[in-house]
């Protein structure tokens, strides 16, 4: 037989881990999360797209790397910045492990962000952006629900309100979709 008490037990924790975060862990479009040195990247998959939430410590451009194979090089990145009430955000490619080029300069590259959003606050950036999971481009990274990959973190100095100003912050670590 079943003991009662540990069966109600185990329904009250159940039913305090769902109602008390914010995010419901048991439901399979809650966002996973991972930050490192001041940077915070959100994410979920969403059908054949990555939704995405970057924020980075400043108020110039923000960027996340998708993939590649150390810091920038051959990962897709993802940058942004806002200024004023206008977000701008585009998808490049990592030349190297410092340099980026846009992915439409780039021989059958091309754009693959939509859904673009940003603020500033508190010298803090955040972007909200969708990429496909597999967009066909060659200079992006295809990504598959459950496998691991490397992410890098990149960040300009406060107001460098563009996509070419040298990076203050870079960094690295994983995530797992």
């Amino acid at each position: 037989m079943f003991n009662l008490k540990y069966v109600l037990f185990s329904v009250l924790v159940i039913l305090i881990l769902v109602t008390g975060c914010d995010e419901n862990p048991f439901d399979p479009n809650s966002w996973n999360t991972t930050s490192k040195d001041s940077f915070e990247l959100k994410w979920r998959i969403s059908g054949s797209n990555l939704e995405v939430e970057l924020e980075g410590p400043s108020s110039g451009w923000v960027a996340v790397g998708f993939g590649g194979s150390y810091l920038m090089h051959d990962a897709n990145i993802i940058i942004g910045y806002v200024d004023g009430s206008s977000v701008s955000i585009r998808d490049d490619f990592g030349i190297d492990s410092n340099t980026h080029e846009s992915d439409s300069n780039l021989q059958g590259g091309e754009q693959n962000v939509s859904d673009k959003s940003g603020s500033e606050s508190s010298g803090n950036t955040e972007l909200s952006f969708t990429i496909p999971l597999d967009s066909g481009d060659l200079w992006d990274v295809a990504l598959s629900d459950g496998q691991k990959y490397n992410i890098v973190f990149i960040c300009g100095e406060d107001g460098a309100d563009d996509y070419t100003s040298d990076y203050k912050t870079i960094t690295s670590t994983s995530i797992t979709l």
